[in-house]
Order: structure tokens, then C-alpha cells, then sequence
């Protein structure tokens, strides 16, 4: 996360947040304003006691792209034992690590759901059945914007997802959205106070990509989904479709 006086930004991870963080750098240290780099993935819960109370921005991305990307960034290949270890990928598949994108989807959601951190315990839900419980992706939004995420994530069921609760739970984010990333981090900062002439570089900044690289814009999300792999993501990741409605296409 990137603290600021103003506000703090939360990065969650495959979402734009390279670039956003890298915008942000830039305008502080160029106005010689203060500002702390820390807890790179940090949720809302890990704010430093300082920061607490002062407005909250953060990126969201598409549920269906941010799969894809996760499966090609593949940190899930060179660092197992940050999921569920390379022994319990393998034991779903033989194949380990080289598996298709639709195999990866299965291994997120049947692995990696309540493992993202093996210290941290106690994320369970009971309310669903095994194939409609919430996914690897709603996993780490609760826990990244949810005051009481463990309670929040054991409560999820068909009640919970479509009367809009979880906006109830969660703390006051502000939301901006990879697709439309230098505009929406910009129109918030001119809400900030700042001078539009100190900003106007975030409008014509090209994309950022972390050291690790990223795949090919003409690459798109949509050529690595079968209506099935699709409907299984839709079923998953159904709370952010339902809080987020443009996503659900």
C-alpha cells in the first residue's frame, strides 16, 4: 500500500496497481510531499494506526482477465508454497506446473481458497455447496475490503449475495477500474486538491508493467474461455459480478 497524507492506496495484486503506484511516486516526490511505500498487498485491516480514517482508493479489474493474467504471471508456479504447495498442486495434477488455463481455474478454486496465506486460518463457508461456494478471487477481495472478513466470507450465501450486504461490511473504498485507469486515478486526485497542471502527465502515461513482464494487449481475455470455464468463474466470483455489474458480461 501507498500512504500518503491525503489518502492511502491499497494495491491488490494483478489489478494495475503497478501503474498506479508508479503515478503516485512520481506527483509525491515531484511535490516534494511526503509519502510511504509499505505491505506491498496490504488490505484495509493492515492500514498503520496514522493512516486510519483517511480516504481509501484502490484498482479493481475484471474478474474473467485478472484469471488469465494470474495464470501467465504464474507466481503461483515459481512460488507454490505462497498457495497451497507444489505437493497439493500435484495431487490434484500429475502435471504440475504445466497446466492449461482451464486447469488453473479449477486448481485456484479448489486449492487456493483459504491458503493464500497458510498462517491464516479460519476463512470457511458452509452456506453454499461445494460447487457454488465463493471463489479464490472473492476470497481476496474479502479479505482485502471487509472490516470482519472472516465472518463476512462464512455469511455468504444466495441472500447475501444479492441484497447488496457486502457493501454494508465493507470499509469506504473508492474504486477505480483497470480499463479506465488514468482517468479514474486522475478525476480522484483532482478530488485531493490537486492542481490539474501537477496531474496532467497520468492522462498520456503509458501502461506500466511489473518487472516481470505482461502478455501482449492483442491477447485477450475472452480466446482462454469455453461457456463452461466461463460459467464456473461466473459461479465462483458471482459477489463481484454482483457488486460490480459492467464485469458480468
Amino acid at each position: 500500500m501507498l500512504l500518503t497524507d491525503d489518502f492511502v492506496y491499497l494495491h491488490q495484486p494483478k489489478t494495475g496497481g503497478t501503474f498506479v503506484t508508479k503515478m503516485l511516486e512520481r506527483l509525491y516526490a515531484g511535490g516534494g510531499r511526503p509519502w510511504v511505500n509499505t505491505q506491498k498487498h496490504g488490505g484495509c485491516s493492515a492500514i498503520p494506526e496514522p493512516w486510519r480514517g483517511k480516504p481509501l482508493l484502490t484498482t479493481l479489474r475484471n474478474p474473467y482477465d485478472r484469471y488469465v493474467s494470474q495464470y501467465h504471471f504464474g507466481w503461483w508456479k515459481l512460488h507454490p508454497d505462497m498457495y497451497c504447495g507444489a505437493d497439493e498442486m500435484r495431487a490434484l495434477f500429475p502435471h504440475y506446473p504445466d497446466l492449461s488455463f482451464a486447469e488453473f481455474v479449477v486448481l485456484a478454486n479448489t486449492k487456493f481458497v483459504n491458503r493464500h496465506n497458510r498462517e491464516e486460518t479460519g476463512f470457511r463457508n458452509e452456506r453454499l455447496p461445494e460447487e457454488r461456494r465463493p471463489g479464490w478471487h472473492t476470497e481476496q477481495f474479502v479479505r482485502f475490503y471487509c472490516a470482519n472478513p472472516r465472518e463476512v466470507f462464512a455469511a455468504i450465501d444466495d441472500d447475501y449475495l444479492t441484497s447488496g450486504r457486502c457493501r454494508q461490511d465493507m470499509y469506504p473504498v473508492r474504486f477505480t477500474f483497470s480499463e479506465n485507469l488514468n482517468r479514474g486515478l486522475h478525476g480522484f486526485l483532482l478530488e485531493m486538491g490537486h492542481a490539474p497542471e501537477a496531474l496532467a502527465f497520468i492522462l498520456d502515461a503509458e501502461k506500466v508493467y511489473p518487472a516481470e513482464g505482461g502478455r501482449a494487449p492483442e491477447d485477450r481475455w475472452e480466446s482462454y474461455y469455453t461457456p463452461e470455464l466461463k460459467q464456473l468463474v461466473r459461479t465462483r466470483e458471482r459477489l463481484l459480478f454482483e457488486l460490480f455489474p459492467q464485469y458480468d458480461v
